[in-house]
């Protein structure tokens, strides 16, 4: 006869998906219970805060594992997103280079970020990209709220700083411990799509909304032409 802390970790475990279940869940109950005997505790106990967190985190990991259509899509969705910002930032740069530096201290440290952000999850270095990608968001998301909080959110606080929560987002949730290799051909996308982005602005006099939403159409279209998802990489045994 189960116990309720048993029914209570089974519970739990359909966070997993059912198939992961069917192959995992006696072990995994089994494991949760073999600490636990105590018979008030089975009568009155929950899985712990870190048994939760680590079982929603396993969760979000086999879901968005190698080879899983919802990974790989989340994972193509922060790469052209931040190399969407890249491109956003060589139309800084072009733009600066013409008429001089006009004071925007952020959107230098959103092209830092970006940068590092996009060059540490093509090599590899995920913790770094995540942490990195995590930044980003939050540097996104305070003047999101703000600008939401004062009553007048603006076109270019919609424009910029939606795509790019989005991008930390899936960057964050994408790149865990076992997700694939990234493709290589990543490293040849992201120079077209500098290349593409100095020259969206060569003849126009200033960074605007529309520029800015040009520079998520040009990272899409790079990305779509190049199809960097398209090579195929071993699948890593980490």
């Amino acid at each position: 006869m189960r116990s309720n802390l048993e029914r209570r970790y089974r519970a739990l475990l359909r966070v997993l998906p059912a198939w992961y279940r069917a192959e995992r869940e006696e072990e995994m109950v089994g494991i949760f219970l073999a600490d636990r005997t105590d018979g008030l505790d089975l009568e009155h106990g929950w899985p712990g805060w870190g048994e939760t967190g680590a079982t929603l985190a396993l969760s979000v990991r086999v879901r968005l594992g190698a080879r899983r259509a919802a990974g790989t899509v989340l994972r193509a969705v922060a790469l052209t997103g931040l190399l969407g910002q890249l491109v956003a930032a060589a139309q800084s740069w072009t733009v600066t280079a013409r008429v001089g530096f006009f004071g925007d201290v952020q959107g230098w440290w959103y092209d830092v970020a970006a940068a590092v952000a996009f060059a540490a999850l093509v090599a590899g270095r995920r913790a770094t990209g995540r942490v990195v990608a995590g930044l980003l968001g939050l540097m996104a998301l305070v003047p999101a709220v703000w600008s939401v909080a004062v009553g007048f959110p603006s076109w270019w606080a919609l424009v910029w700083h939606g795509p790019a929560l989005v991008t930390a987002a899936a960057a964050v949730a994408g790149f865990h411990r076992e997700a694939p290799p990234v493709s290589r051909r990543w490293w040849l996308v992201a120079p077209v799509g500098l290349v593409a982005g100095i020259a969206s602005v060569v003849f126009t006099p200033g960074l605007s909304t529309r520029t800015m939403l040009a520079a998520w159409l040009i990272a899409a279209v790079v990305v779509a032409v190049l199809r960097p998802w398209s090579v195929r990489e071993p699948v890593s045994a980490t």
